[in-house]
């Protein structure tokens, strides 16, 4: 896909390449401007085998950005059955498709031009300059003429945007694994094949589905089932799950191989207390389990003259609209398009902001609203 964007622009600068980053920078090319990534991570940022329900935008920007078909690269679920604490099952029938990050990232990776990806190359600075922004990234300045804040939650120049939108712990967090589908008994495969499956417990909630594996694979007995476990925590229960096996905190979230043995016995006995019979067998056959914290973010504003804030720099959504990925692949189309149809640059820039500002403070309203519907808010924590 070509076209062009407004005279006077020609350079962007995004600051980090995960799937925000990328979104933009991808969309960005496309209208023919020179765009540099940044990404203070050396390789490719872990994903950590993260499942994502596709939805509409990032199927399209899959589609019409990247070359990409969605249905070679997603694993199609059928139905939704609901596990019931007495051992009963409610299915329905509802279509969807399941997503890796990882695939996603590689799609958008692939699609951005040899060299303009710089890995292990942090931003140090970041500053307004009358037509634009200078970065300063290995002890030297960069100008551009657009710089984009995509470097996630713990983003370090969010305040040159929006200095009241840091994040927040919203009380509770996700215990996450990924299995296999090789590692799992034939039975268990079948009893989750194809299906979203979901149990919702006393303020928890567990959900599960295939998604691909290794190098997008999507055949049978090549995919992964991923899990997610939301469970309430307050401060100091956090900082527990949170402190690997070696003693060190991580504060917000533990990578896989880390876990406490202890907390992973924890873990393992909620398990056998409290979870369904084929919910139980996959948290049992979990190697890594690890842990992430939910957080809250919401801008009052996405843009001050030329430095946009996007993705979860901007909002944090809670995971249970399913809609993190698909806001930060909206806001690269709508800046795509805007810059393809406005008659200048700041017009541009306007029109973005006004519309992504919108999308996303009602798609973090909704995940609120899911979060206290489910029990799983705790005001000690969100205080």
């Amino acid at each position: 896909m070509t076209a062009s964007a407004p005279s006077g622009l020609s350079s962007v600068g995004i600051v980090g390449g995960s799937l925000a980053g990328l979104f933009h920078a991808v969309a960005l090319t496309a209208l023919g401007l020179d765009v540099d990534v940044w990404e203070r991570s050396g390789g490719r940022p872990a994903d950590r085998g993260a499942g994502i329900v596709l939805q509409p935008a990032v199927a399209r920007f899959l589609r019409e950005f990247c070359g990409v078909e969605p249905d070679r690269v997603t694993v199609p679920v059928t139905h939704r059955q609901y596990f019931a604490a007495d051992g009963g099952v409610d299915v329905l029938p509802m279509r969807q498709q399941m997503i890796s990050w990882g695939t996603i990232h590689q799609a958008l990776r692939d699609a951005l031009p040899a060299g303009r990806y710089h890995g292990g190359q942090p931003v140090t600075g970041l500053a307004h300059r009358p037509d634009g922004a200078t970065v300063r990234v290995g002890g030297a300045d960069r100008a551009v003429d657009l710089a984009i804040l995509a470097d996630g939650s713990g983003s370090r120049h969010r305040g040159l945007v929006a200095p009241a939108g840091a994040p927040r712990y919203a009380g509770y967090v996700a215990h996450r694994g990924v299995v296999d589908e090789a590692d799992l008994p034939r039975e268990l495969v079948a009893r989750f094949d194809g299906r979203f499956s979901f149990w919702d417990g006393d303020r928890s909630q567990f959900l599960c589905y295939f998604i691909p594996g290794d190098h997008g694979a999507v055949a049978a007995g090549r995919r992964r089932l991923n899990w997610v476990w939301y469970a309430r925590a307050d401060r100091s229960e956090l900082d527990r799950l949170t402190t690997d096996r070696h003693g060190v905190r991580h504060g917000l979230s533990l990578p896989p191989g880390l876990l406490d043995p202890r907390v992973g016995a924890d873990l393992l006995a909620r398990a056998r207390a409290t979870l369904p019979e084929p919910l139980r067998r996959l948290v049992e056959h979990t190697a890594e389990p690890f842990v992430q914290a939910i957080l809250d973010a919401h801008a009052d504003r996405m843009r001050d003259r030329r430095i946009l804030l996007t993705g979860d720099a901007a909002f944090v959504v809670r995971p249970h609209t399913a809609a993190a990925t698909e806001k930060a692949a909206a806001e690269a189309l709508t800046l795509h398009r805007a810059l393809r149809e406005a008659p200048s640059t700041d017009a541009a820039l306007r029109a973005w902001e006004r519309l992504s500002l919108a999308e996303a403070t009602a798609i973090h309203r909704q995940g609120v609203g899911l979060g206290r519907r489910l029990g799983l808010d705790s005001p000690e924590a969100t205080g």
